[in-house]
């Protein structure tokens, strides 16, 4: 791909000039042998394309470097793809442009990176590059039809080349001049100009930045004043207008253009956040990083994850691992790898969870990013009217709706890998939800879903109850045996080479060595720490001291580090930043630390004296146990195993880490931080009244700095720009210049603030309440009175996040924000607030609310507040019991019934007894049974439960034998819709309890339940429980019971065939099992229509072999036969099967838009069963289906499936067949449309 030399008289307009001229240049400096690898990589990146290309250098550069340095340029990459993928709408843009601009950063990287020393420094200016990118977040909705906001980037990434051809040049020195360079001239001074040049085209983009959203205002302004005279009758249509008409219609043109593309981008964001605003990039960044070069590839030389990946259908890989082993740096390498071999028809999505970020940590968090990740080409593509409506169904998405959202819009044809690490950091009901969704999404047969999971041994039993891995790959000693080996003489050269570690006497390497072997028992944490305490020692016998005396296990060490701590210089601030870590909402930087740790309790403002003069120093003073990312310079534990010892495992060495103490303390410090007069003397001003708006990090840091001189650096900036505001005075042009700088350079403004004062303010005042959720006003007096103020605001700049302005549609309009926000932050402190000073809020309605919907772990806390209400009604009570025995709150509960509430009252159809068993609280199930809680109360309305079905059901073996030793009734009938126990454990495939309900003389062949009932058997059967269906035959269970009327009911070999299960359809079969017992009358499928539905290959043979009717009829107005079935579902193998039994293969289609074998094949494109049934004499002209049909050619025509048009054709299908009368389409109309 070549870029084509434009004319010398192109366009001033042309935004690309500069880029054009750039990249030509760039070109002419290659050799021949380049321009050959240049033309070869030039193609236009997707979002996938920075992990495959940062990959691919890690993988070129594992023989020659000690570290992973690529994911250094991930931020610089991703903003170039970014732009890139809008590069050539822009005006005059030529299409190659984009695959030019990345192929030109590929081959300067690829370049650079053979020279190891120098590819180090390079990767590092990068990484410092890419923070001050301009990103699509920044620019994508500002962009279209703003010309100078086009050239500046332009300008930018010609800037970029430029830098690419410096870097391409000094490359080719020999090594000789490198070094000489090196020395003689400094990395950052030869880059010098380079580097300036780019900084400030940066500064300009934000300025032209500023000025696009001005543009922007005013076109949806001109735009709106067009469609108003449009839209009037007083306009002259004489000659003497009709050239400015044109003109004005020609503007009008222009600018709707120009405000749908900013509409389209403005979609695209907000549904890319509707489903997730989690980076998910970062977390992977930091794991591949501590990747030592070559190591952590084992895996994928493993048979079972070939397996896995090469699988036909969806899969499920497990690989499990004790602390340390190295397991998320093994999946930071999977998901490189699986973006670097990735085919055309690949997704790839991963998740790693953070410990020190709790946002990253809910269910809806993974899954939500997840689907981002799946459906963002989807959203990148979809036009207006598309995205709109992507737009409307993203909006307000729980976990569940996540799925819907995600299954509604998954692509045939496509494998979804997904790669999931950390989820033991999650809480365990967050951990089930995404387990239920996991298997929700393999259970649709869709797509193929390749899904593979890392975590502790202990993991397994959360994540894998509702979903069993297909394949296990267990992290052993033994398998990381070689990476272990690399991983130490890594290690140990950089510490040699870097003088962290000195010897007297070199042979005293091997004796390390092999003494870090035989001690790390697989545990790269536990090598990495013991190098380090190797590394502090003084004299080669203190080395061999610590070599005889080797920690056991993490733990020890970890105990090793804090005594070693507490004897150092700044052990206090050491202390102060591992106890911080541990409880902060988002990783600080080392900036934000300095200021955090020179606070306390009632300090009046910041104290630049008590500043560390080197922060560093205390951070080295922490032996370890945090590091610093060097790209964002946050701070975090070296394993989320150190906060969990710290604060969890409490021993004598760590007094100080009282997890709820360590929280409030710093939360404390947020509202001291917030309360200081550095702030207020500027709010003063603000409330005195003043026209210009000032956000809060001005507030602060404006006095300090002196407003004025700001804002005539400012005004001369825009000055330079626009000539037409010099006339100005400095009072106007102080507001104008705020009004023209806007948003985005009032954020610019603040962050360069941030860099000199306040460091702690973002943080204070984001979230000083998330750390104090549980105060005690009469403990804690003085902190309960700053509380307070930081709620009502009073002279006290704290941010109050219920008061947000950000819409949420599923607010609920009858309840107060504030309480909202409390329930679903569990702020205890909130709450006792507007008890004590606002309690008229808190009506019934709202204490019902906060009862149903408050976090469990302060339920206890809420419910005995509102209980103390003394206006609480009955009835709120009453809707409080329900919904804690629900939940298992033990201490609600019995504050509840100490209450007095009445224990057995129903709330929408359901007594706290049921609610109980069905979450299989025993301990609540208890209280409530002490205190007369009726055992055998039925269950209301629709698929209502008694206590013991509702036990049964849940599969939770100690509340039914709690109930049934309450005389539960063992046979109580299924209500519509529902099961009995029985029926209920069966379809759960929960062994004890269905022994425990036959020995306790259940009735096996108690009949199923009209819509949607199942027999014991036939839920069994359903479900795959070969053990349950034996004991079940075993217990004279009917074989051949009927299946429901409504709802898809099944007999049990039905159901078992359905599902595919191989070993219930050959006990059933054995059993005698009707092979042609006819479908329901809604919605059924014989046997044999079930299994050819499904792609159940085995289960077809063995059905047909038991002599199952081939050509049943289809039930009902939109059943299929068993050969329509297996056509419409593309399953080649199970079609010849069919035609070898001698399937009809011109059955009518159904009425209900139901399709011949040939048809439906056809529609879903399937060419090789389309060529089996034309073979077989399929009809080709048979009519489509009265209501919504059509025949094979109309189907074939509106898939696009061109080879199936081209078949059907040759075959003689009728290009004009009619339409169907409903919901039809020619085959010209079908095509079309499609």
């Amino acid at each position: 791909m070549a870029l084509i030399r434009s004319p010398p008289d192109i366009r001033a307009a042309d935004p690309t000039k500069s880029l054009t001229a750039a990249l030509l240049t760039f070109e002419d400096t290659l050799t021949n042998k380049q321009k050959q690898q240049y033309h070869a990589s030039t193609v236009k990146p997707d979002a996938a394309s920075v992990i495959a290309f940062v990959a691919e250098i890690d993988a070129k550069n594992n023989s020659t470097s000690r570290r992973c340095v690529a994911p250094r340029l991930c931020t610089f990459l991703e903003a170039t793809q970014q732009f890139s993928s809008v590069l050539d709408t822009f005006v005059s843009s030529n299409p190659t442009l984009a695959a030019l601009i990345w192929g030109g950063v590929k081959m300067a990287i690829l370049t650079a990176s053979n020279v190891a020393s120098y590819f180090d420094k390079v990767t590092s200016m990068i990484m410092a590059i890419g923070k001050s990118c301009p990103t699509y977040q920044e620019f994508g909705q500002l962009y279209p039809g703003c010309v100078e906001l086009q050239r500046a980037l332009c300008d930018y990434y010609a800037a970029i080349v430029k830098l690419c051809i410096k870097i391409i040049g000094v490359s080719r020195r020999t090594p000789v001049t490198h070094t000489l360079t090196a020395i003689f001239v400094p990395f950052e001074s030869e880059f010098k100009s380079e580097l300036n040049n780019i900084d400030q085209i940066a500064k300009d983009i934000q300025f032209q930045i500023s000025l696009a959203s001005k543009l922007a205002l005013e076109e949806t302004r001109k735009l709106l004043e067009h469609e108003r005279q449009d839209n009037t009758a007083f306009r002259q249509l004489t000659s003497k207008f009709q050239k400015k008409t044109e003109k004005e219609h020609a503007e009008a043109k222009q600018l709707r253009t120009n405000q749908m593309k900013r509409e389209a981008a403005k979609l695209k964001s907000r549904i890319r956040k509707n489903l997730s605003s989690i980076d998910h990039i970062t977390p992977w960044k930091q794991a591949i990083r501590q990747r030592v070069p070559s190591t952590a590839e084992w895996l994928q030389q493993e048979f079972l994850f070939h397996q896995w990946k090469d699988d036909l259908d969806t899969a499920t890989l497990w690989c499990s691992g004790t602390m340390g082993v190295g397991k998320t740096v093994l999946m930071a390498n999977v998901v490189a790898q699986l973006h670097a071999s990735r085919k055309d028809d690949d997704i790839i999505s991963y998740y790693f969870c953070r410990a020190d970020n709790a946002l990253t940590l809910s269910a809806r968090s993974i899954l939500g990013s997840l689907a981002r990740q799946i459906l963002d080409t989807q959203i990148e593509n979809a036009e207006h009217d598309s995205l709109r409506v992507l737009d409307k169904d993203s909006r307000d998405l729980d976990v569940t709706d996540v799925i819907d959202f995600l299954l509604s819009h998954l692509q045939v044809g496509k494998t979804y890998y997904l790669v999931l690490d950390g989820l033991d950091e999650c809480d365990r009901a967050e951990i089930q939800m995404v387990a239920r969704s996991l298997a929700q999404l393999c259970d649709k047969r869709v797509s193929d879903f390749k899904i593979i999971c890392a975590g502790r041994p202990e993991l397994e039993k959360e994540l894998w109850r509702v979903l069993t891995p297909k394949y296990k790959i267990q992290v052993t000693e033994r398998k990381v045996e070689s990476d272990m080996d690399l991983y130490i003489a890594t290690i140990l050269s950089r510490c040699l080479e870097e003088e962290q570690l000195k010897l007297g006497d070199p042979k005293l390497i091997m004796v390390i060595v092999q003494a870090l072997r035989e001690g790390s028992k697989g545990m790269f944490l536990w090598t990495r720490l013991f190098i380090e305490e190797l590394c502090e020692q003084n004299s080669d016998d203190d080395i061999l001291k610590a070599l005889k005396d080797l920690p056991r296990g993490l733990s020890e060490i970890f105990n090793r580090k804090l005594r070693r701590i507490r004897d150092r210089t700044a052990a206090k601030e050491a202390l102060k930043i591992l106890q911080f870590c541990g409880v902060a909402k988002r990783s600080l930087t080392v900036m934000e630390y300095q200021e955090a740790l020179s606070l306390f309790p009632g300090q009046k403002s910041l104290d630049r004296g008590r500043l560390l003069n080197d922060i560093f120093r205390a951070v080295s003073d922490c032996c370890g146990l945090i590091f610093v990312e060097e790209e964002e310079n946050t701070v975090h534990y070296v394993h989320q195993s150190v906060g969990q010892h710290l604060f969890t495992n409490r021993h004598p060495h760590s007094p100080e880490f009282d997890m709820a103490k360590v929280d409030q303390h710093l939360g404390f410090l947020c509202m001291t931080y917030l309360n200081f007069t550095d702030f207020k003397r500027q709010l003063t001003k603000v409330k005195a009244g003043s026209s210009v708006p000032i956000r809060p990090v001005q507030l602060g840091t404006l006095p300090v700095y002196h407003s004025s001189s700001f804002t005539k650096r400012m005004a001369q900036k825009l000055l330079s720009h626009s000539p037409g505001l010099q006339h100005l005075s400095g009072a106007e042009l102080a507001k104008r210049a705020q009004e023209a700088l806007g948003d985005m350079e009032s954020s610019r403004l603040e962050r360069e603030i941030q860099k000199r004062d306040f460091q702690f303010f973002n943080y204070a005042w984001t979230y000083w309440i998330n750390h104090v959720t549980d105060l005690d006003p009469e403990t804690e007096n003085m902190m309960w009175r700053l509380f307070c103020q930081c709620v009502e605001g009073n002279n006290i700049l704290a941010y109050r996040p219920w008061e947000s302005k950000q819409l949420d549609h599923r607010e609920k309009s009858n309840i107060p924000k504030a309480v909202q926000w409390l329930v679903a932050n569990g702020n205890y402190s909130l709450l006792l607030y507007y008890a004590m000073h606002h309690s008229h809020i808190l009506t019934e309605n709202v204490k019902r609310e906060i009862l149903r919907n408050s976090t469990i772990h302060k339920r206890y806390r809420f419910t005995k507040l509102i209980i103390q209400q003394t206006n609480t009604s009955s009835e709120t009570l009453k809707h409080g019991l329900l919904y804690a025995a629900r939940e298992g709150c033990n201490i609600s509960v019995m504050s509840l019934l100490q209450a007095a509430v009445y224990v057995n009252d129903q709330v929408c159809g359901q007594s706290a007894l049921q609610a109980a068993a069905e979450g299989g609280h025993v301990e609540v199930v208890e209280m409530l049974l002490a205190a007369k809680a009726d055992v055998n109360a039925p269950g209301a309305g629709y698929s209502g439960r008694t206590a013991l079905q509702a036990a049964a059901e849940g599969g939770h073996v100690e509340v039914v034998e709690r109930l049934l030793a309450a005389k539960a009734d063992v046979n109580a009938p299924a209500s519509y819709g529902g099961r009995t126990a029985l029926q209920a454990a069966a379809e759960g495939g929960h062994v004890k309890i269905v022994e425990q309900l036959l020995a306790a003389k259940a009735d096996v062949n108690a009949s199923a339940a009209n819509d949607r009932g199942r027999t014991a058997l036939q839920a069994a059967a359903e479900g795959g429980h070969v053990k349950v269906v034996e004991m079940l035959l075993a217990a004279k269970a009917d074989i051949n019971a009927p299946p429901a009327s409504y709802g898809g009911g099944q007999t049990a070999l039905q159901a078992a065939a359905e599902g595919g299960h191989v070993k219930v359809v050959e006990r059933l079969l054995a059993a005698k099992a009707d092979v042609n017992a006819p479908a329901a009358s809604y919605d059924g499928r014989t046997a044999l229509q079930a299994a050819a539905e499904g792609g159940h290959v085995k289960v077809v043979g063995m059905l047909l072999a038991a002599k199952a009717d081939v050509n049943a009829s289809a039930a009902g107005y939109n059943g299929q036969t068993a050969l329509q079935a297996a056509a419409e579902g593309g399953h080649i193998k199970i079609v010849e099967q069919l035609l070898a039994a001698k399937a009809d293969v011109n059955v009518p289609a159904a009425n209900d838009r139901g399709r011949t074998a040939l048809q439906a094949a056809a529609e879903g494109g399937h060419v090789k069963i389309v060529e089996q049934l034309l073979a077989a004499k399929a009809d080709v002209n048979a009519p489509a289906a009265s209501y919504g049909g059509q025949t094979a050619l109309q189907a074939a025509a509106e898939g696009g499936h061109v080879e199936v048009v081209r078949m059907l054709l040759a075959a003689k299908a009728d290009v004009n067949a009619p339409a169907a009368g409903y919901d039809g389409r020619t085959a010209l109309q079908a095509a079309a449309e499609g």
